[in-house]
């Protein structure tokens, strides 16, 4: 019975890894997709200021012939099979990439060069004064293509940039990186599938036998959580019956931060008769609470009640509580110098000796 469960529990599990496998394939090739499509954005962008500030030298000299902008600027640009300007007055084509290419096109039309419907398009949407950018396919390549339209002599113009767009996609670094991408996605996608489905292979061996060792565990735990509270402090003294020294303030404190036991509500008491008032003590408080003395150990020690500082150490027990245990003590023979309530923030020996301290002065 448990062999056919564990199975049918592998089987499902198997075919969910193998599902969610494949919606992550197609998740990480949009996400390849729509990276390149951002570096090539960025590419537009760069090349849009490009033109721009090329657009804005032409500008900064006027009377200037057709000759004069492509020797003196375009020319001097750097340019490639792969990355070139165009420079056309109206439909005549003036400049593309280079001499020996302008020279192929002299006379000919910008519909001549830009034959394609997305160039067409690209071209024809171009703005007066402001630089745009599109994809085009010129020659079988596409391209990422920035341009725009102005006017110099009385005449129009167009100024294009034109940029291969798999010389961008193909660059080393970016290639790399999305090798690296691709890798990591595929490693991950691969160990998600294969760890899924030896974990679905355990887990259906072991469902019946972790359910039962869940319960007892959770079960041993609250069991284990209530005795740790109540054998907390009796570990190793009785707390109710027993004044401790003030040395051994340091080693109860430690312990309690130690166990992360909050809150702690320290209070420190004066009184006229101390034996009485640490008789009366054991009475009214429990055990969780600790009693250190601070003066006159010597005399309690050989029976005598005299005046004496004590402090109490509520354990679990805030403020509030511990003045309202603290009212029923009082009376003309004792004084509360001090109380302060320890949040488990900062160190409780820090906080215990400024109480301390300020009761002293």
């Amino acid at each position: 019975m448990r062999d056919k469960t564990a199975k049918r529990f592998f089987a499902l599990a198997a075919s969910i890894a193998l599902v969610l496998g494949c919606i992550m394939g197609v998740i990480g090739w949009i996400f390849i997709e729509r990276f390149e499509e951002g570096v090539l954005q960025v590419v537009a962008d760069q090349q849009d200021a490009y033109v721009q500030l090329v657009l804005d030298q032409i500008n900064l000299k006027e009377n200037r012939d057709d000759e004069d902008i492509i020797t003196g600027i375009l020319a001097s640009l750097d340019s490639s099979t792969n990355k070139y300007w165009t420079f056309s007055r109206g439909e005549a084509m003036l400049f593309v990439k280079d001499v020996l290419e302008t020279n192929k096109y002299k006379g000919f039309t910008t519909a001549t060069y830009y034959v394609s419907d997305s160039a067409r398009e690209f071209l024809d949407s171009l703005r007066l004064n402001r630089v745009s950018h599109s994809n085009i396919r010129i020659e079988d390549k596409e391209f990422v293509a920035s341009g725009v339209t102005f006017l110099y002599n009385d005449a129009e113009y167009r100024l294009c940039l034109l940029t291969n767009r798999e010389v961008i996609l193909d660059n080393n670094d970016f290639l790399k990186a999305k090798v690296n991408v691709g890798i990591t996605f595929l490693l991950a996608l691969f160990l998600m599938v294969v760890g899924t489905m030896w974990f679905a292979r355990r887990l259906g061996i072991y469902h019946q036998r972790l359910e039962e060792r869940e319960n007892t565990i959770a079960e041993l735990t609250r069991n284990v959580s209530n005795l740790n509270t109540k054998l907390l402090v009796r570990t190793t003294y009785d707390t109710k019956r027993t004044l401790f020294q003030e040395s051994m303030i340091r080693d109860f404190l430690q312990r309690i931060q130690a166990k992360g036991i909050h809150p702690v509500t320290m209070a420190v008491i004066k009184c006229t008769h101390e034996r009485s008032f640490l008789d009366k003590s054991q009475i009214l408080l429990d055990r969780g609470v600790l009693r250190f003395q601070l003066e006159g150990t010597a005399e309690l020690l050989d029976g005598a009640d005299v005046p004496g500082k004590v402090l109490l150490v509520f354990i679990r027990c805030d403020h509030d509580n511990a003045m309202l245990s603290l009212n029923f003590l009082m009376n003309i023979q004792t004084q509360i110098l001090g109380v302060d309530q320890w949040n488990g923030q900062g160190d409780i020996l820090t906080f215990s000796e400024q109480l301390l301290s300020r009761t002293r002065q």
